[in-house]
């Protein structure tokens, strides 16, 4: 009978565990439905709670600007007192246009492997062709009747960054110029920072900032440390805290504005942050911009889009306020609340996007492995007669293979400074964008090399860097990246064997011989570490001495005199003493 009752609860508690077992997936996942509606609700919520604070911010900022230019209609000491400081913000912007533009480009840093990086962030970027075409694509955008003077230029600076100053300056870096895929996009970075000067809403700011002080003073004098109405504009300005350019400069310079000391922190910011109402009105100047221009007002959704990706792969893009993700979100509601006003679908289907589109083009880096001979003759030939008419009537300003050029060399370039600034998924992102688009460009191929052999974990990731190393080498016809063979040299010896200790010696020799020849008979300024890897390499007997007779042939490799070994010799500069 015992038996039975126990035979009989087994197999109850087995059916249960049965059941259970059938059940538990469902309950599971219902759990996870549960959690994912919930997660979407809280979503919803925080989304409506930012439209509030937005709509309460502009509220705010548009009650503040109508009585700050009221007062200065009426009031004539506030009106001398709102001109001393906006020309006091004239005066710090013409001096950072000056400061720019007397940075030396060719200011370098050389490192120990002897390349050079510039020494300073944010310099003028250094290509003539490149500044020309975004300096043209600007002044198209200008409007007719504008009384105003322009002048666009590129930065050297890896963050995805464009501001204006109020003197007419517009600077857009090659960190959001790498992410652009089209002269459409172009064209709505540009409007839009052309829409903050044509507003004058440099001006806009400093009405606001001199309102809220008087308010301060008014309040203080009535015994209170903040009048209501002086605290709730001000807090209203604030947007997402203390980083608008207002309200920092209110909150950190002690609540008061102390002379110019409210223009120079305004200054001191790389990136402006203009309040919501600001943006809104930038925008919608930038659509009109674009349409006269018959460019794709989409692209500028299409834009963010982009920039809001680079922003997951590397999170310091966020840092920066263009790159930031909540104004990212914003800017693209607002773009698209914008374009649905636009009744005349006709108007869209007239518009372009540019020459090409890089982000419609399927690129691979080994899809064309071939030096391109008369680069320009190829793509005049291949550009289609509508395309040559447009240009011709100045409806777009550069070319199909223009544009790639253009875009190949900016990309190239912002990789190589990202991967300085330890920006590694940038780098990559980039410089292979570019290798993509042109995939002659041996010094691409250095630096996509780089990035592969520094943050390698596996061995294909090795073998890949050694293969960019070894084709940036081949299409180095002029001999001018010596730093190829060190690296190539380097990257063969984390894996050595006996079938390749030779070719690791020989690279070596390559790299001083060309360093020499790059530099007057210099030896690299890593004469040491060469003769340490040279060792390791099993080479002892090796010595490289600083010469005055350099000659280069026919050829690949350069040809360096030394004085014969009876003759006094005279180094060109202190030889390095070699470690036993």
């Amino acid at each position: 009978m015992k038996t039975q009752i126990r035979t009989k609860l087994w197999l109850q508690i087995t059916v249960c565990t049965f059941i259970g077992a059938l059940l538990m997936p469902g309950f599971a996942l219902g759990q996870k439905d549960d959690k994912n509606k919930k997660k979407q609700e809280n979503e919803v919520k925080a989304s409506q709670k930012d439209e509030n604070r937005i709509d309460k911010a502009i509220s705010h900022y548009t009650e503040a600007l109508a009585k700050a230019r009221e007062r200065y209609t009426n009031n004539d000491d506030f009106r001398e007192e709102v001109n001393f400081a906006y020309r006091s913000l004239l005066r710090i912007h013409a001096k950072d246009a000056f400061n720019h533009n007397t940075l030396n480009p060719e200011s370098w840093v050389q490192t120990t492997s002897g390349e050079k990086i510039p020494r300073s962030d944010d310099t003028l970027y250094d290509s003539l062709l490149a500044q020309d075409y975004v300096n043209r694509v600007g002044q198209s955008l200008v409007p007719a009747n504008s009384e105003k003077r322009y002048g666009f230029k590129i930065t050297l600076n890896p963050m995805p960054d464009a501001r204006s100053l109020s003197t007419g300056t517009i600077y857009i870096s090659t960190g959001m110029l790498s992410l652009v895929d089209n002269e459409a996009q172009l064209a709505y970075i540009l409007g839009h920072e052309i829409a903050h000067i044509e507003k004058e809403h440099w001006r806009d700011d400093v009405l606001v900032a001199k309102y809220i002080e008087s308010e301060q003073r008014s309040a203080e004098k009535k015994g209170s440390i903040i009048g209501a109405a002086a605290s709730g504009v001000t807090f209203g300005l604030l947007g997402k805290g203390a980083t608008g350019a207002i309200g920092g400069a209110l909150f950190g310079g002690g609540m008061g504005f102390l002379g110019g000391k409210y223009i120079a922190k305004l200054f001191e910011q790389k990136s402006f942050d203009w309040s919501p109402a600001q943006e809104d009105e930038a925008d919608k100047l930038a659509i009109n911009y674009m349409l006269d221009r018959n460019y794709d007002v989409r692209e500028s959704q299409t834009f963010y889009e982009t920039l809001k990706t680079a922003a997951i792969e590397d999170p310091r893009i966020e840092l920066d306020h263009y790159g930031d993700r909540y104004r990212t979100e914003q800017r693209g509601k607002t773009l698209t609340s914008i374009l649905l006003m636009i009744n005349d679908p006709s108007r869209l289907a007239k518009t372009n996007i540019g020459s090409t589109n890089l982000h419609g083009k399927s690129l691979s880096i080994n899809r064309n492995l071939t030096v391109t001979v008369n680069r320009l003759a190829k793509n005049q030939e291949k550009m289609s007669d509508d395309m040559k008419t447009k240009i011709q009537n100045g409806e777009i300003m550069a070319g199909d293979g223009e544009f790639e050029n253009l875009m190949s060399t900016i990309k190239r370039d912002n990789g190589i400074v990202a991967f300085y600034y330890d920006m590694y998924k940038l780098s990559a992102r980039n410089l292979s964008q570019a290798l993509a688009i042109r995939s002659d460009d041996a010094l691409g191929y250095f630096y996509y090399g780089r990035v592969l052999k520094l943050t390698a974990r596996k061995a294909g990731e090795k073998e890949e860097a050694l293969s960019m190393f070894a084709k940036a080498i081949e299409l180095d016809k002029r001999n001018a990246n010596p730093q190829s063979r060190l690296y190539l040299a380097l990257t063969k010896m984390s894996g050595r064997d006996t079938n390749n200790i030779q070719e690791i010696v020989n690279d070596l020799k390559q790299y001083v011989a060309l360093y020499q020849q790059m530099n007057g008979g210099g030896l690299p300024p890593n004469m040491n570490m060469i003769y340490d890897y040279m060792q390791e390499a099993g080479e002892l007997n090796y010595n490289a001495f600083a010469v005055t007779n350099v000659r280069t042939v026919s050829g690949p490799m350069p040809v360096v005199q030394q004085q014969p070994a009876n003759q006094v010799v005279t180094p060109a500069k202190t030889l390095p003493k070699r470690k036993p």
